[in-house]
């Protein structure tokens, strides 16, 4: 799923109510989990049986190579985008979909903008001469210097050198790094952040910042006097920060490596294969690391990643001049020009200016500088796969999409809710287990469809790049394979693979007035407690159909705490609600397939809110008595009891909300987090009062 924003904002989350009796009594604990009954390995297996079987078994092997390490993550800027691709591939064509779309292939080239990357190092370096003096200091690309996104993408510069403090002009302030300062043609020295930083009581908001910090302001800012060109020096906070960073990586990368060793040292004398596998794991760890501690000295100096600024420059309509080159200048070298021209060292200029709000500005005397900069644009090609399986008869040339983007967000950085960490991020729920039930989905309409005489061709697309911006099935949308506006309809499949208390979430019911009626005659065999939202939007692929005018349903189990973390493993996949699901998405692909009026696209608000699964535990059986709700059960230990909760004792409000039957408790619960303290009024024979118990993580994970 696409990188949600505020997806944890707990006042966007949406209540929502388990229908419970007034005699029925629930546990939150578990909250009545689903079992699925295991296959029977019988002789006398029936036909049916042998399908779900086998259906079961491919759900299992495709989300355990889309989930494995070697594919690490499949990021769309890693090569191994390319192998998920493949496997797709090869799967729609062992269930028989016609997988030549395009030149006989299956794969159709997506343009995929990674950001900037550096150009020649001899186009992107800094040369610093003296006057009378034959010496030069030169930043080479790299450990010395980068180019900063922030800026313009190309250019080579020599002009005056000027330094010009933190490039602050803020009159309401009374400070500005530029006054008396002629800075046209100039290449400026900035020192990033503010003055007086980790001072409360500074000018400058104390120890926030104010937006004469931003990169952008003080591009700007150098722009306004006439700068031809940016040098940013990084401040030593930073700097700190920067460097605690890298080493947090290399730490954790270091336990994984002792991790393995000791697997490999344990594994028995025959275990070949096992041990070639993690040494080629443990062999990359060490590659990582060896990467890493480049990062992290490169980090030490001060020098910038090329996006740390920002990934492209602002602009700003009626400016002049959008961009000039900006680059980062490792610390160590911008301090010994200043200690050559000014007399002074960076560090003291920076007391100075901290101690007495002056700056201390100055164009180096005797001094000029040559800058290049060249980055060019990142671009790759993954492609999204398209396997389809014609229509018949007079509904052939109408098509319904059934889709799941099988891209994810690698070794962490963008998109990643883990900052900081380099690990592979293998996806199992996001989203190897919705291309997996679209898979399965696909062979169950093979067979479906096989002898119906008429029904529309149903396109079924593994997407790239959703997790970049749903860029797969945005391109899909713009470049149809077949016409968008004979596109009667849209499923798409995204997290499905954590289903927890039967509750199964199906946006854009309300996307066409048939929808509703379709999702609930495709749950009659299922049977889900299905949680049905009317909009058509939200961060996912369905959206892109849906701004085009085609209904669309997303079925989706819900958020949970590996969402984007390196956590959400194979392990964590619960492959009994998958089968459940493929069945009711199969069932309203085929009735999309065969109705003879295609559904009628219906607007729907854009305002969506993600929906969370429960994760918070209390520890209580609940049931209603009196016209109250009452506890009638306790965990041992759990939050409820050891805040003095009893058995008996009727729940009035929580969190200030009143509590009118057990499924109130349920949507008060689903909003809060484990480690969240709740205010619960209590009654207990003829007194009232409030406990105040600190929410556990459920026991089931």
């Amino acid at each position: 799923m696409d990188e949600l924003n505020g997806i944890f904002s707990r006042a966007h989350l949406p209540e929502f109510t388990l229908p419970i009796s007034r005699e029925t009594s629930t546990t939150l604990l578990l909250v009545c989990l689903l079992c699925c009954p295991a296959i029977a390995e019988s002789p006398a297996e029936t036909p049916s049986e042998t399908i779900a079987a086998t259906q079961l078994k491919h759900l299992r092997e495709d989300v355990a190579y889309l989930a494995s390490e070697p594919l690490r993550g499949r990021s769309v800027a890693d090569e191994t985008i390319l192998l998920a691709a493949d496997y797709v591939a090869k799967r729609m064509s062992q269930i028989g979909l016609d997988t030549t779309s395009f030149d006989g292939k299956p794969f159709q080239p997506v343009s995929i903008r990674l950001g900037a990357e550096a150009g020649p190092a001899e186009s992107n370096r800094l040369v610093v001469r003296f006057a009378n003096e034959q010496e030069r200091i030169i930043a080479e690309l790299g450990n010395d210097l980068m180019p900063l996104a922030v800026g313009s993408t190309r250019g080579q510069l020599t002009g005056p050198l000027v330094f010009v403090g933190y490039g602050i002009t803020a009159p309401k302030l009374g400070y500005d790094d530029y006054a008396g300062i002629n800075a046209q043609g100039a290449i400026v020295v900035v020192i990033r952040k503010e003055p007086q930083s980790a001072d409360p009581n500074s000018r400058f908001d104390g120890t926030r910042h104010t937006r004469h910090a931003f990169f952008n302001t003080k591009i700007k800012n150098a722009i306004r006097h006439g700068a031809s060109a940016v040098i940013f020096v990084n401040d030593p906070a930073s700097i700190e920060i920067g460097v605690q960073e890298q080493s947090n990586r290399i730490d954790a990368e270091r336990k994984r490596k002792v991790a393995i060793d000791e697997q490999i040292a344990a594994l028995p004398e025959g275990a070949v294969n096992n041990r070639e596998t993690l040494s080629e794991k443990a062999a990359g760890i060490e590659a990582m690391i060896g990467s890493m501690e480049v990062e992290q000295n490169r980090a030490r100096r001060g020098v910038m990643s090329i996006s740390e600024a920002g990934d492209r420059p602002e602009v700003i309509p009626g400016d002049p001049v959008t961009a000039i080159p900006v680059a980062s200048v490792a610390r160590d070298i911008i301090d010994a020009i200043l200690k050559r021209s000014k007399g002074k060292s960076l560090a003291q200029i920076e007391s100075s200016i901290d101690a007495t709000l002056r700056p201390d500005s100055q164009v180096l005397a005797n001094v000029s500088a040559t800058l290049g900069v060249d980055l060019k644009e990142s671009l790759r090609e993954s492609p999204n796969v398209i396997g389809v399986l014609p229509g018949r008869g007079e509904l052939a040339n109408e098509t319904v999409v059934v889709g799941a983007h099988f891209d994810h967000v690698g070794m962490g950085g963008i998109g990643s809710l883990a900052p900081g960490t380099v690990a592979i991020h293998n996806g199992a729920d996001d989203n190897a287990s919705g291309t997996a039930t679209m898979l399965a989905t696909a062979d169950q309409m093979v067979r479906r469809l096989k002898d119906v005489a008429s029904h529309r061709r149903i396109v079924f697309i593994g997407f790239t790049g959703e997790e970049r911006g749903l860029l797969g099935s945005l391109h899909y949308v713009r470049y149809p394979r077949f016409p968008i506006e004979s596109t009667v309809a849209m499923i798409n499949l995204d997290m499905v693979g954590r289903l927890r208390d039967n509750e199964l979430t199906v946006y854009g019911t309300g996307t066409s007035e048939a929808m509703d009626g379709i999702v609930e005659q495709a749950n009659r065999e299922t049977k889900f407690d299905l949680f049905k939202v009317p909009s058509g939007y939200g961060p996912s692929d369905h959206q892109s159909f849906c701004e085009v005018g085609v209904p669309v349903l997303f079925f989706f189990t819900g958020l949970h705490n590996d969402y984007h973390r390196p956590s959400d493993d194979f392990d964590k996949i619960e492959f009994g609600g998958m089968t459940r699901i493929t069945d009711i998405t199969s069932n309203s692909a085929f009735e999309l397939a065969v109705r003879r009026q295609r559904p009628t696209y219906a607007a729907t608000g854009r305002d969506v809110q993600i929906r969370r699964q429960m994760t918070a535990f209390l520890g209580v059986t609940l049931s209603i008595r009196s016209d109250q709700v009452a506890i009638t059960g306790l965990t041992p230990g759990g939050p409820a009891e050891t805040s003095g909760i009893r058995v008996g004792d009727r729940l009035i409000s929580m969190s200030g909300k009143p509590i009118a039957q057990t499924s109130d408790v349920l949507a008060l619960l689903r909003n809060q987090s484990p480690g969240d303290e709740v205010s619960i009024e209590v009654a207990r024979e003829s007194r009232r009062f409030t406990v105040k118990p600190k929410l556990q993580a459920r026991p089931d994970g």
